[in-house]
This record gives structure tokens, C-alpha cells and sequence, in this order.
């Protein structure tokens, strides 16, 4: 007999097309008896209720779907991003709404807060000539070097560098680091403003004047409104991939535990090209607004995306279109500075749709539980997921 648990788990993987044959084979010879058809179609049914955002479910025909199909004929690709496989995805299509259930994670929401609170790593400048200050987002400075000559202002949240007739450097830089959980805010001495994500490290001159172009150097990711200056391009560096620009906006993602760097385009136009070659116009990839580059083994690749969900993060919400369950934990581990393992893997290929924005990191599971049989617990300061029933 299927345990109920694991019985979600093959219903949900039917539904968006992850289900392996051996999986379809038990799901079908549990579908054969009558009380188990009624269960399949009130799981569907849900869907339905749920899914306001996509076509309408014929219940009767997913049954029969599922009882019919061999391994060789599950739900085609095209129909994967069509109404039946959106069960997993609209777990979350009502979560900018109030679920009322404060009550019910106030004490874990308390427990992994007051852990955040005791380890909480704090927002870092690095200033050129050494000088190591931390930045208190709740204080309005002058930031002053050594010498006491003000090189920049930070008013709360943002670190305001002013144009300057002095001359700069390609050699020295300004470090600051966001660690997770954090997000900061940086006008540059050109006028352009970079907001940076948790986890990432921009480094960048104090002055842009008497450079050839204005290099700034990204480790995790940042968006960018750069200032139009076509005498004096504008370049991002990262390990593998530079984006060239002349005055646009657009978001870079590169950090050290995700195996691709990629930019996405929302307004100008940018050129990528391989960081240990110089600029060609002829062998770079030119990016429209609306599409990303993203790397591969081979160089890059360029496709149409939905920009809201690449700078949803700019806005303090999380964007999940169609992501899977593994990806959004490292998200959620970045976004709210906690280690979460997740114990029960066959969740990782879960694939969800929707946005957070003021949720707790409590919250933000307990939606994803309406629709995924799994629970978690809170173990010195780290979120443990596992499958509902698990003795792990």
C-alpha cells in the first residue's frame, strides 16, 4: 500500500510531467481502485479551484490520462506548460495574499529570527587605502578615509559617491560587500546606481576620471541603471562573462554556487563577451531588452524572458516562475540568511509559479506545504525539510 505522503508526491509528479516509468506504473495499478479514482480527482479538482491563472481542467480526462498512459506516452512537452501540469506551480498563486496564519508560525518564525539576529553578518566597505568600515543601515555618515577627506556618504541604505575632479584608478579599489539577507543601494561617482543583492560583492574606483572605460568588478549579483556616457563605456566584469554598455539598464547574476553567469535586459542594449579575450563588436553578443545571455560550456546562449522576475529582488519580493524547488532554496537561503537542507531530494524537481514579498521565511514554507506533502523543523538556527512520515 502507498503511503499518503508518497502518494502526493507521484499525483504531483504526474501533474508536471517529472514522473519516472516505474513511478507512472505504481501510480497507475493504485489508480485501478475506486476509492483511489475519487482521491486523483479531488486532487485535481483542487488544482482546479486553486489555478485561477491557467485553462480549466477536464478532471475526468487527467483520470483517464493516467490509467491509460505507458511509460512512452506521458504528458507531452508542449501540454507541460498547459493547464494539468500547473498543479505544483500555483502552490503559491495566492501568496501575495493574507493567509492568516500568523498564529501558527509565530514561535518558529521567533526561533529562526532570534538565530539570524545572533549571527547576522553586517554590510562592508573596503575603502581603497584600507580603511574597513561597517555600514549601518540605520545611520546616515560621511564616509572618511585615513587622511579624513570624505570620499562618499551613506544615507541609510545608500552609499552615495559624488562626482569628483580627482583623478582615479584601474589598480585601487572600493569593496562592498551585501552578505544574505541584505540588499544595498550604491550611486557610483558617474551617477549611475547599482543595487546590490544579498550574498555579492561589487568592487569599483572611487573616480572614474582619466580611465578609458568605467570596470566594475561583480561577485554575486547587482542591478544596474548605468549613466550614458558613449565616450566611456561601462563594463561589468565577472569570472565568465563581461557586459559592455554605453547607458542602460539590466541585471547580471553570477555568484560562486550557481554553475551559470547571466544578464538580463530591460532597457538599452549591452555586449557580452568572453572575459579573458578584449572587446570585439564582431565576436560579442549584442542583447535586446526582453532577453537574457546566459553561459554555457560552449560560449553563450541568448533567449527571451520575463524581466519582472529577474529584478523582482531589486523590489524586496521573490519571483518564482516555473523554478525548481531546488533553485528556490538557495534563493531562500540568500534572501533571508539561513541554511535550509532539504532531506526529501525527489522534491528538488517540483516546479512552482508565484511572489513573495513581505513573508516570513516561515511562511514562505508552510504555502509551499498546501500542495507539497513535506515538514520541516528548525535545528540550531537551520531549516531541515523532509517528506511528511520521514524518521530522518
Amino acid at each position: 500500500m502507498i503511503k499518503p505522503p508518497i502518494l502526493k508526491i507521484l499525483v504531483i509528479k504526474y501533474l508536471t510531467d517529472t514522473i519516472s516509468d516505474e513511478e507512472l506504473k505504481t501510480l497507475q495499478d493504485w489508480s485501478q481502485h475506486p476509492e483511489n479514482q475519487k482521491y486523483f480527482k479531488a486532487m485535481v479538482r483542487t488544482n482546479q479551484n486553486l489555478d485561477f491563472t491557467y485553462d480549466p481542467i477536464d478532471i475526468e480526462h487527467a483520470y483517464q490520462k493516467v490509467i491509460g498512459l505507458s511509460g512512452h506516452d506521458k504528458i507531452s512537452k508542449k501540454k507541460h506548460y498547459r493547464a494539468i501540469y500547473k498543479y505544483a506551480a500555483v502552490a503559491v498563486v495566492l501568496i501575495t495574499m493574507s493567509f492568516g496564519i500568523y498564529s501558527l508560525i509565530k514561535r518558529d518564525d521567533v526561533m529562526i529570527a532570534n538565530s539570524i539576529t545572533e549571527t547576522a553578518p553586517q554590510i562592508n566597505l573596503k575603502l581603497q587605502d584600507g580603511t574597513f568600515l561597517i555600514l549601518d543601515e540605520n545611520s546616515k555618515n560621511a564616509i572618511t578615509n585615513m587622511k579624513g577627506e570624505t570620499v562618499a556618504n551613506q544615507e541609510y541604505g545608500k552609499l552615495l559617491y559624488e562626482q569628483t575632479n580627482k583623478i582615479g584608478s584601474d589598480s585601487t579599489y572600493d569593496h562592498l560587500t551585501v552578505p544574505l539577507g541584505k540588499r544595498f543601494e550604491l550611486k557610483l561617482s558617474d551617477g549611475s546606481v547599482v543595487y546590490i543583492n544579498a550574498g555579492s560583492q561589487l568592487k569599483y574606483p572611487q573616480s572614474f576620471i582619466g580611465l578609458s572605460s568605467r570596470g566594475v568588478y561583480l561577485e554575486g549579483e547587482a542591478f544596474f541603471d548605468v549613466k550614458e556616457n558613449k565616450s566611456k563605456p561601462f563594463i561589468v566584469h565577472t569570472k565568465k562573462m563581461n557586459i559592455r554598455v554605453f547607458g542602460t539598464k539590466f541585471n547580471v547574476s553570477s555568484y560562486q554556487n550557481e554553475n551559470e553567469t547571466s544578464a538580463v535586459l530591460t532597457e538599452g542594449s549591452i555586449a557580452v563577451y568572453d572575459p579573458s579575450k578584449t572587446f570585439n563588436e564582431k565576436s560579442s553578443f549584442f542583447i535586446k531588452p526582453g532577453q537574457q545571455v546566459i553561459t554555457k560550456e560552449n560560449g553563450f546562449v541568448i533567449r527571451e524572458v520575463n524581466t519582472e522576475k529577474h529584478i523582482a529582488w531589486s523590489n524586496n519580493q521573490l519571483y518564482f516562475s516555473n523554478d525548481r524547488f531546488g533553485d528556490i532554496i538557495k534563493e531562500l537561503e540568500r534572501h533571508y540568511n539561513i541554511r535550509i537542507e532539504n532531506k526529501s531530494l525527489e522534491l528538488n524537481d517540483l516546479k512552482y509559479t508565484g511572489t513573495f514579498s513581505m513573508e516570513t521565511i516561515s511562511q514562505v514554507l508552510n504555502t509551499f506545504q498546501r500542495t507539497t506533502p513535506f515538514e520541516y523543523q528548525i535545528d540550531n538556527g537551520e531549516i531541515i525539510i523532509k517528506v511528511e512520515g520521514s524518521k530522518q
